[in-house]
């Protein structure tokens, strides 16, 4: 039998080559247990590291900071997962290891499902111009013509800047003003919906005070708007104000009403009077009752724009509430029919239903609310035979739809790819939207396009969303807080910090912004970041959750990426919606698996006309032909090292570019714990937010077909996904990820030991009881969240 020893002796290679090791490999003979240990004992006679000296050096590193090689290093070489290629370089015999000699190193181009294959079919997509069918008609139509007061329909040319109506705007507005029927409106998406049904209503009052009555705002509420998200509220409330701004209608005053905002300040706007209410659900229904001062009796129009998006969140119960409220005190109003009928208001409640589709909750909340509607919809949509019920609702015509298969391990670089790609022309205020399934992607994304010298640069976190008014004063006490104070509530607004959830983007463009927005953050953060993508000059990116997909007018956005799929084709089509806005052209993209995913278009959206991409195709526009971020030169200028550590694939550049931006995200993972913490609560909550597909499309985007180990991967994450251990979670809003308890489930553990010293059975009964109060609290507060917020933080 060969002794190891003797196997050392024959060993003719040199004792400085680091690769020495490999000559072990044409033995033969003798037990494989001996032939092991030779082989250890070479390699640290060759200086070669082991596991005890990875833990002695990792220990030593601990002492360094976060950004230290060696702690970078040797921390990738302990956590690498099964899988993941690992080779060893040679040790510095004159200081500590460069960063050259063992990096973090895997490969994202290996054993990814091969897309389906397609039948190769003629493009029967016509060259020819198409038509908008959201923009303004050019057919000579004109605002005078639909009905509205002179001084209505020149202050929409003069000075809004809006010359000629839009088809559903044609259609719908000569019949809101004539008639006292409920109407359900459908249009396309960036039609001009709020401009619909606002006009009637300033129209109708305004032709009141030409009759020689004198109105003001403390008249009484005449109109109730409702939308489902604070940004869509504020974005009516903002359309409202001008359209309000004409000096013959400076009496009709607009109130806002929001979640987030302090109680006490919106009791102050509704004491001094309004005629024109935009809300929320959730917080008018808390003013119908608690605050007196709302007299909502003289209400003659009811708009809830985005049905079914409040249907959808859970508002079921909360505008029953609102409708029944309603109804009540109209009940004792009835005396004022006449004065209404004077006045030449509806004699009746009118009931206005807006959504871009049709779905059951839709439907349901018709039921719940309208009684003989009229149905509007655009002349075009008619024409065009673009509202056909075997094909549903569709997208704007000018819009061109694509869709990209990208294996889970491809999907970040993917991203990334598109983002560099679609900044290369550098076109003026261009702006690109990403939606994603859940606040935590958001977030984990934001930090990883941000990169590491942003980290801190957003201070969303670290102020407090406004507190409630939870002092319980009466109405009495804080009018004469309020008094004599009418500057005190935009002072306040003024001093509050309004910090914008907004970064650099130096893995896209050192003159791109990045934005996010997401349910969970602060309500003045929320506002001041979009307010500042609004108005942003130089190209801009938006990472949010479906909480931007509803009714949000931003201009000058050229692609919208659906980076994780819709949870139903309503939710596509209002994502999409966000481009293509009157008239203008637009792009969307939707990222999709390979497999069952990729009869998305044709099952679910019955759409055949969309392009298909392959991922390859995207990652040599963007990373091949595209000129690389200044950020990210100096990273991967030097292939000279890499050719015996980067996986072999191809040898294309654009792999290696590729390659190497995966493997930053994953270096910047292992070696931050606070980043690392984002990325799995990113693929934790990534995973939940999958699972809640309709019903009808769970066949396409099945759980049990996911590669769990490809997903954790494209989150930066090399460990097996049994063995990732998300923490525990942080206060909403703050930001700060609260510390993981090692003792977790020992309370009662605890509590035995501190009794046994002494302080008996009482003591031990009194801290149980507060422990059972403090969970009852924190129960009570999560259901608060809830009743607004959805479970992945998307309202």
């Amino acid at each position: 039998m060969a002794e190891p020893d003797l196997l050392v002796n024959f060993d003719l290679t040199p004792a400085n080559n680091a690769f020495a090791a490999s000559s072990i490999n044409g033995i033969r003979g003798g037990r494989w247990k001996d032939r092991f240990r030779a082989k250890k004992r070479l390699q640290n006679k060759h200086g070669q590291p082991n596991r005890v000296k990875l833990r002695e050096r990792s220990k030593d590193a601990g002492a360094h900071s976060r950004d230290d090689t060696n702690h970078d290093w040797s921390r990738a070489e302990i956590q690498s997962g099964p899988g993941h290629q690992m080779r060893a370089g040679r040790t510095s015999q004159n200081g500590p290891r460069s960063n050259h000699e063992h990096p973090v190193i895997s490969s994202i181009f290996s054993s990814n499902p091969l897309p389906l294959a397609k039948p190769e079919h003629a493009d029967t997509r016509s060259t020819a111009p198409i038509t908008p069918t959201n923009a303004p008609l050019e057919d000579g139509s004109a605002f005078s013509t639909m009905g509205l007061a002179p001084t209505l329909a020149s202050h929409l040319v003069n000075n809004m800047d809006i010359k000629t109506p839009t088809s559903i705007q044609q259609s719908a507005v000569p019949q809101l003003i004539s008639s006292n029927s409920d109407a359900f409106i459908q249009a396309e998406t960036g039609s001009g919906k709020t401009l619909t049904y606002l006009l009637p209503i300033v129209h109708r009052i305004f032709a009141a005070t030409l009759s020689g009555n004198k109105l003001h705002r403390d008249s009484g509420c005449f109109a109730i708007i409702l939308a489902p998200t604070r940004e869509l509220g504020r974005q009516i409330h903002t359309v409202l104000m001008q359209l309000l701004s004409h000096p013959a209608l400076h009496w009709l005053v607009p109130i806002l009403i929001l979640g987030g905002e302090k109680k006490k300040s919106e009791k102050a706007r509704i004491r001094k009077g309004g005629n024109i209410l935009v809300a929320t659900p959730g917080r008018l229904a808390d003013h119908l009752v608690n605050t007196t001062s709302l007299d909502v009796g003289f209400v003659k129009w009811l708009v809830l724009d985005e049905g079914d998006r409040l249907m959808e969140l859970g508002f079921e119960e909360t505008l029953q509430q609102i409708l029944t409220a309603l109804n009540d005190r109209a009940q004792a109003q009835l005396t004022n029919k006449s004065s209404a009928a004077q006045l030449g208001l509806p004699a009746r409640r009118i009931t206005i239903l807006c959504s871009a589709t049709m779905r059951p909750s839709v439907q349901k909340l018709g039921d719940m609310s309208l009684s003989d509607a009229l149905y509007l919809k655009g002349n075009q949509q008619l024409e065009t035979g673009q509202n056909d019920s075997s094909k549903g609702f569709q997208a704007p015509a000018q819009l061109k739809q694509a869709y990209i298969v990208s294996p889970a391990k491809l999907r970040l670089v993917s991203l990334a790819s598109i983002l560099r790609r679609a900044f290369i022309r550098r076109k003026e205020q261009m702006k690109v939207i990403v939606f994603f399934s859940c606040a935590d992607s958001v977030d984990f994304h934001y930090e990883t396009f941000g990169g590491p010298a942003n980290q801190g640069g957003d201070q969303e976190g670290k102020d407090s969303s406004p507190s409630e008014d939870r002092d319980g004063k009466a109405d009495k006490e804080e009018d004469d807080e309020e008094s004599g104070k009418d500057k005190t509530i935009a002072e306040k607004n003024q001093k509050r910090p309004s910090v914008a959830a907004r970064s650099k983007a130096p893995s896209i463009d050192d003159a791109v912004a990045l934005f996010k927005l997401h349910g969970s953050l602060p309500q003045h953060i929320r506002t001041a970041t979009l307010n500042e993508f609004f108005h942003e000059k130089d190209g801009a990116v938006l990472f949010c959750t479906d909480v931007a997909s509803r009714g949000l007018d931003l201009p000058n956005v050229d692609l919208v990426v659906q980076y994780d799929p819709p949870y139903s084709k309503e939710d596509y089509i209002h994502r999409i919606g966000r481009t293509a806005r009157a008239g203008r052209d637009g792009r969307a993209l939707l990222f999709l698996l390979p497999g069952c995913e990729e009869g998305y278009p044709e099952q679910a959206l019955k759409e055949q006309n969309l392009a298909r991409r392959l991922a390859d195709d995207v990652l040599k526009k963007g990373f091949g032909s595209t000129p690389m971020p200044k950020a990210l030169k100096s990273k991967i200028a030097d292939y000279a090292w890499k050719k015996d550590f980067i996986p072999k694939s191809s040898g294309e550049r654009w792999e290696q570019e590729a390659i190497e931006f995966h493997l930053d995200v994953e270096r910047r993972v292992l070696a931050s714990t606070e980043f690392s913490n984002l990325a799995k609560k990113a693929f934790q909550s990534h995973i939940r937010a999958y699972a809640t597909h309709v019903a009808a499309e769970r066949g396409i985007f099945d759980i049990k077909q996911l590669h769990l180990g490809h997903i954790a991967k494209s989150f930066g994450l090399r460990e097996r996904p049994g063995d990732i251990k998300v923490p525990a979670r942080s206060k909403v809003g703050t930001g700060v990820v609260a510390p993981v308890d090692s003792n977790r489930g020992t309370n009662k553990r605890k509590l035995d030991t501190y009794n046994t010293n002494g302080e008996g059975d009482a003591q031990q009964t009194q801290d149980e009881e507060e422990l059972r109060k403090a969970a009852q609290m924190m129960r009570k507060k999560m259901r608060e969240h809830m009743d607004v917020v959805s479970e992945f933080n998307i309202g």
